[in-house]
């Protein structure tokens, strides 16, 4: 007889090791294809250097003759250019500027130090219109793999910077279309109808609360993100034709992992990919038998984190190789930092509180007010929902309830640990909040639909 999921027996000594060898196999499955990945990624930087330099710089200046490229670092609520225009000018500085070694240009890019009050982009137009950085004195970015500048020094020889940030927006548009079609697709001939249901609710609420809006064409946050809808659609395509299984979720978790590490910029994408993985696998998997669903996702989960971790080390490992002991000086440091750990923060509790409550807009550009009662509603009647499918009795609903709140739960701790980097880019971290709307209204109507019984 099915043990009931999450029950006292769940954490006997038998389990706890069968749990721990789960998770040990989704390490030994994931490090080599993160380290696949990485070298792929490591292949296509170095060959990214040196094309088209010239053409790359002018498509740089026609950006700020046309008004896509702006003097402004931040244009709160530009829905055009997008709010983070400084992280397209650093991208795109790093990106033309390779006044180094290729060997050092395909570990870590060159970081401009600005000069005075001079923004992140008024550097990049001084560079762009012919100043080699004279009286600047750069420094190398060793803190992120840097896949989003790798991505910028193929297409900007080719592509405007306005093209480059339509293509990604573009991108990112029909994978959430995608997602919300093949959502609707499998309600209407009625193929796994809880699931489906689950995905629509995740899709539209990314289609409204992820910020695309602001960010979609950023150059910094649009690789990370497509790589997260992207699995997305994955796992709804996978529950739509029935589930996926073992070996599937468990080779996906690690590449979905690999391209985090390597296209993310600290911007969210690890602690939302870690809460769809815990959360959103459950409803994708073949396996209808609870404990058997546990085992999946602590398999899925391990070697998400270590395809992370597994990227993430061998970017340091390689930065060492070629920078020496002051490279991991440096990144280290960066990390107590984020942490809280090292530096003035500048801020007290009011000045927190004030910021993480102001950077609600970033789930919908100018509506803090609103997106932070959405957020309110959501886990109000998520929790009501999550107690309603806990008492159902039906194992596979509450193992899938227990995953759910569990992967928000992933997200606060880690929005925690870096404590300091979440309150200090509040305006664009608190986007990862999109997983508790989404999974807040899934759990309300699957236990209207329970009470209901109609589902």
């Amino acid at each position: 007889m099915m043990r009931a999921y999450g029950d006292e027996a769940m954490l006997k000594p038998g389990v706890l090791r069968k749990l721990l060898q789960r998770a040990g196999i989704g390490i030994a499955v994931a490090v080599p294809i993160a380290l696949l990945f990485f070298t792929l990624f490591y292949a296509a930087n170095r060959a990214s250097l040196g094309r088209d330099l010239p053409m790359a710089e002018a498509h740089v200046r026609d950006a700020y003759a046309s008004g896509a490229l702006q003097d402004q670092d931040w244009i709160a609520g530009d829905t055009g250019i997008g709010r983070h225009q400084y992280n397209d000018c650093l991208i795109l500085y790093m990106a033309i500027d390779q006044q180094a070694r290729a060997d050092q240009l395909a570990a870590s890019p060159i970081k401009p130090v600005q000069r005075g009050s001079e923004s992140m982009c008024q550097a990049l137009r001084a560079y762009a219109d012919g100043d080699r950085a004279a009286g600047r004195t750069g420094i190398w970015y060793h803190q992120y793999v840097h896949g989003h500048t790798m991505l910028a020094r193929w297409l900007l020889p080719v592509l405007p910077v306005e093209t480059i940030r339509n293509l990604y927006h573009m991108l990112q548009t029909l994978l959430v279309l995608a997602g919300i079609l093949v959502a609707m697709a499998a309600l209407v001939r009625r193929r796994a109808p809880v699931e489906s249901l689950f995905w629509l609710i995740v899709f539209l609420a990314f289609s409204r609360w992820f910020g695309l809006e602001s960010y979609g064409q950023s150059l910094g946050h649009a690789p990370s993100d497509a790589v997260i809808l992207a699995y997305l659609l994955f796992l709804a395509i996978g529950a739509a034709r029935g589930g996926i299984g073992r070996r599937t979720s468990l080779v996906a978790a690690a590449i979905f992992g690999s391209l985090t590490a390597i296209f993310e910029f600290l911007t969210g994408g690890i602690p939302l990919g870690l809460a769809i993985v815990i959360g959103g696998l459950p409803f994708a998997l073949a396996e209808t038998d609870a404990e058997e669903v546990r085992d999946r996702v602590v398999e899925a989960a391990a070697a998400f984190c270590a395809a992370v971790i597994a990227c993430l080390a061998a970017k340091i490992l390689l930065a060492l190789w070629v920078f020496g002991i002051d490279s991991f000086r440096e990144t280290s440091a960066q990390l107590g930092v984020r942490m809280g750990m090292a530096g003035e923060n500048g801020f007290g509790p009011v000045m927190a509180i004030k910021k993480l409550i102001k950077g609600l807009d970033a789930l919908a550009a100018g509506m803090h007010v609103l997106a932070g009662a959405i957020l309110a509603t959501a886990i109000g009647f998520g929790i009501w929902g999550g107690r309603v499918l806990l008492r159902s009795g039906e194992p596979l609903l509450r193992a899938r309830t227990i995953h759910l709140i569990a992967s928000n739960l992933a997200i606060l701790a880690l929005l925690l640990l870096l404590w300091q980097h979440t309150i200090v880019h509040a305006w664009f971290m608190e986007r990862v909040f999109v997983w508790t709307i989404a999974t807040g209204f899934a759990l309300f109507a699957l236990a209207v639909g329970i009470r209901s019984k109609r589902l």
